[in-house]
């Protein structure tokens, strides 16, 4: 397992019989891998790469004969890719994606490849070791948005919230909406936020550990992140595994919220859509509680790890099941996997 981004050992190491490298942020070193590892490359060679800009390490590998299969997340496969990319993608034996609509992005952006296959894998988030009161902020309710906030990805609803917060305190006075995250747009909402006069309604909380974020799903009213630009949402499972109803926008969040049931789903693009969602959930304490209990349910049913490592395993024709039959049966080495970690929300 190789990770461009993670520092030494990072958060993964040495795992049973898998062995983690971790570039901390080197692309030299990253490609050096690569090049080592081309000598002992060849057809019993398996290269997963999980984002399309690793792609290209894999070509020199595949020169000997190695297979690439390449899971695709979201907003970067829905651009038009560099040549590099191309390449791999043209010589990809494997397409894998999060989501039926990160699938249809892709070929939407990507003319020429309406004929291949990607096999949808949706992730999922493991299950919480212990069970857990909420130990989170007391007293007046609110809503949660945990996500990147960076300049170039100002997709994910942070600006919409923060203007339809004044309308939301208009009625409930005491409601709070709790922003989780970092990224370098954080201090421009948050200037946004002191204009509308929302400093103490919409606290900034920054990057928060595992724990501290699990204790404000666990206390939070509902999630709220009407984002046009998801590829899948893995807070929506966050949450969602926690007992909370979800608001989403139209989009791969579709494939995890039950519209109505385990939350609601919205058009970002209409404000009066989602101020009315945010307003119907703390109007309606048990109509939320419902769709909570509905989230968990459909987490334990639909979004397990088993279910996961059998849609990785089908697609890599690991594993029979439907569609194994048209793919040649790999035996991949151990020690030519690579990879990185994915985002939260991405």
């Amino acid at each position: 397992m190789w990770s461009l981004t993670d520092g030494p050992l990072g958060a993964l190491g040495e795992t049973g019989s898998v062995l983690c490298r971790c570039a901390s942020g080197s692309k030299v070193r990253f490609v050096r891998w690569a090049l080592q590892a081309t000598a002992r490359s060849g057809r019993d060679t398996l290269v997963v790469a999980l984002h399309i800009h690793l792609a290209p390490v894999a070509l020199p590998l595949m020169a000997r004969g190695a297979r690439l299969a390449l899971y695709l997340h979201g907003i970067e496969a829905w651009r038009r890719p560099s040549l590099l990319e191309r390449a791999a993608l043209r010589r990809a034996w494997v397409l894998m994606a999060n989501s039926h609509h990160t699938a249809a992005r892709f070929m939407a952006a990507n003319p020429g490849h309406e004929s291949r296959r990607v096999r949808i894998c949706h992730p999922t988030v493991p299950v919480e070791s212990t069970s857990r009161t909420s130990r989170g902020p007391a007293g007046a309710p609110f809503a949660l948005i945990v996500g990147r906030m960076a300049a170039e990805e100002r997709y994910k609803g942070h600006d919409l919230l923060l203007e339809l917060w004044p309308t939301v305190v208009a009625e409930f006075p005491e409601a709070r909406l709790l922003v989780v995250g970092d990224g370098d747009d954080r201090a421009r909402l948050e200037s946004k936020a002191a204009a509308l006069g929302m400093r103490e309604s919409v606290p900034f909380l920054g990057r928060m550990s595992d724990e501290a974020l699990a204790d404000l799903y666990h206390a939070c009213s509902f999630f709220v992140m009407p984002s046009t630009g998801e590829g899948f949402g893995l807070v929506f499972l966050e949450a969602m595994r926690a007992g909370k109803a979800c608001i989403g926008g139209v989009g791969a969040a579709e494939e995890i919220i039950e519209d109505g049931v385990t939350g609601l789903v919205v058009d970002p693009d209409r404000a009066d859509h989602v101020l009315g969602a945010v307003l119907r959930l703390f109007r309606e304490p048990e109509t939320r509680a419902g769709m909570g209990r509905a989230g968990a349910a459909r987490i334990a049913r639909e979004f397990t790890e088993a279910r996961f490592r059998r849609s990785i395993r089908m697609a890599l024709g690991l594993e029979g099941g439907p569609g194994s039959s048209s793919v040649e049966r790999p035996t991949p080495s151990a020690d030519a996997t690579s990879g990185a970690p994915g985002h939260r929300s991405g």
